[in-house]
């Protein structure tokens, strides 16, 4: 007799296989024809279209979908299948995406294989999620924007503006709106490794939010699983089944405490080291933060720097330790009375390309949980609390409160859980150490749920093994690839440079 957690998980396995029996898995599996892209670039990349079906439900009807796919091929011989990559939000696009992230992905990977993305449903051209395409007053671009930190009637405010956004994207995109969430990308992704032509099995990198696409293809798929990689890992179970995921600001604090830390242990490249200490550079933040909040500040007689504003620049900008010296600068001429620097910075944009509201359509789409009582959300509230200190408001208008409210619901949602779920090859997980918005304890849950996985510790700042990097790390990665080789339990690896350092 099996033990009992095994005989659950196949139990599980079983009862996921005969309810993906009921939908179609596939609809072109002829060869992509690669061409040209239409795309600014000088990197040779190469474009293909492949018709998947519409709606994955409709056993009987012939509506089909068609996704564009990149591909960055391989720069040695012999290859040796496919790599297809996920650039994250959920809701970021593959296309674009590939143009920047395929220059760094590829030599990490060996440089052997094609590497492949396409633009999820919600992005690009491919049912585009955009619920105000027309929008001259800007009125709902900077719905939901505030922090709920802002001022004592913010969340209030906030929860009202949900609810406007989620009727907006529901009068707008009613349909698409059940036709783009993850369980569907999933599908469109096996079908891209059926059209390959290659050996039928699914080799993945996903980064950030393509780490719950990566985990929700391998749990519905666990036996196509050749090799994947899930870097900058997300809680999917906060994903699918919590009106918002606190565990993500979990590392938050201890992110931006890098921040400050590194500063001070690098004062030659950080305009705010001066002659401050760790403790009194805390300090003078906190002030910062909480003058900003009641009085903030005028820029050229025209712009206000206020507190939702600043705050989501800090946390943007510990995405990249590579532009944390220009932050220090930003800071510390703000502190001497010029916001120059910073509005320079904030006004500069850069980041991620947003994609209308896809993160919005997807995320919500997705989520088991709906109210129209905003005191429902008080456990989370508290959670959101319990973990960040410094930026526990920063994602709840964004996405939590308009995805309580949201009115409609993903056609298919992947509700098999990820506890005993056995791929046929094991995931490599890897995780930073300090990460703003995917903890390591993600990568830690996650990896739990995976038979046979391993976590990489990439003890480094930013989002993802890619903006602080790690020789160590690559190589795991390379040699997970192309051998199949996993790192050992407890690894833990460096990176090359410290934060602040002028190599970084």
């Amino acid at each position: 007799m099996l033990p009992r957690n095994r005989l659950t998980s196949v139990l599980l396995t079983l009862a996921i296989q005969a309810s993906a029996a009921s939908i179609r898995q596939t609809y072109n599996t002829t060869e992509l024809q690669w061409g040209p892209c239409q795309l600014n670039t000088t990197l040779l990349v190469q474009c293909a279209k492949l018709l998947v079906p519409l709606d994955y439900t409709d056993k009987i009807g012939n509506r089909t979908l068609s996704l564009d796919v990149i591909k960055y091929p391989a720069q040695k011989e012999p290859k040796r299948g496919s790599i297809i990559l996920n650039f994250g939000g959920p809701g970021q696009d593959g296309l674009n995406s590939m143009l920047s992230y395929a220059p760094i992905m590829g030599p990490v990977t060996g440089g052997y294989h094609d590497l492949i993305s396409f633009d999820p449903r919600g992005t690009g051209n491919t049912l585009r999620f955009s619920c105000w395409p027309d929008d001259p007053t800007n009125y709902y671009a900077v719905l939901g924007s505030k922090m709920a930190g802002s001022a004592d009637s913010a969340i209030g405010t906030i929860w009202a503006e949900g609810q406007i956004i989620a009727d907006k994207c529901y009068s707008q995109l009613g349909e698409t709106g059940e036709l783009v969430g993850m369980a569907f990308a999933a599908r469109d992704i096996m079908s891209i490794v059926d059209a390959l032509g290659e050996d039928g099995l699914l080799r993945y990198w996903g980064i950030s939010g393509g780490t719950t696409m990566g985990a929700t293809v391998a749990a519905m798929f666990p036996d196509r699983v050749d090799k994947i990689v899930l870097d900058g890992v997300m809680n999917a179970h906060q994903y699918y089944n919590s009106y918002g995921e606190p565990e993500m600001t979990a590392s938050t604090d201890a992110t931006w405490e890098a921040f400050m830390r590194g500063c001070i242990a690098n004062p030659s490249n950080c305009a705010l080291a001066h002659n401050r200490t760790y403790a009194s550079l805390e300090a003078t933040m906190w002030d910062l933060l909480t003058t900003i909040r009641n009085s903030p500040p005028v820029f050229a007689g025209t712009y206000v720097l206020d507190y939702s504003t600043f705050k989501s620049f800090l946390f943007n900008s510990l995405y990249s330790p590579s532009h944390w010296p220009s932050v220090a600068l930003a800071l510390d001429d703000l502190l001497n009375g010029n916001l120059t620097t910073l509005a320079t910075l904030i006004l500069g944009g850069g980041g991620i390309p947003q994609q209308d509201q896809a993160i919005l359509g997807i995320r919500c789409g997705d989520k088991a949980l709906r109210t129209d009582v905003l005191a429902d959300l008080e456990p989370d509230f508290a959670a959101y609390k319990s973990e960040s200190g410094w930026f526990w408001d920063w994602a709840w208008g964004a996405y939590v409160l308009p995805c309580a409210q949201w009115r409609t619901r993903a056609r298919e949602r992947y509700e098999g859980g990820f506890w005993g779920v056995r791929t046929r090859n094991p995931v490599l997980f890897v995780g930073n150490t300090y990460d703003p918005v995917t903890p390591i304890v993600s990568a830690r849950n996650m990896s739990a749920g995976f038979e046979g996985s391993v976590l990489l510790t990439h003890d480094a700042c930013g989002h993802t093994s890619i903006p602080q990097p790690s020789n160590c790390t690559n190589e795991a990665i390379q040699r997970y690839f192309l051998e199949g080789t996993m790192p050992a339990p407890d690894t833990k690896c460096h990176p090359n440079v410290p934060v602040f350092d002028p190599k970084l």
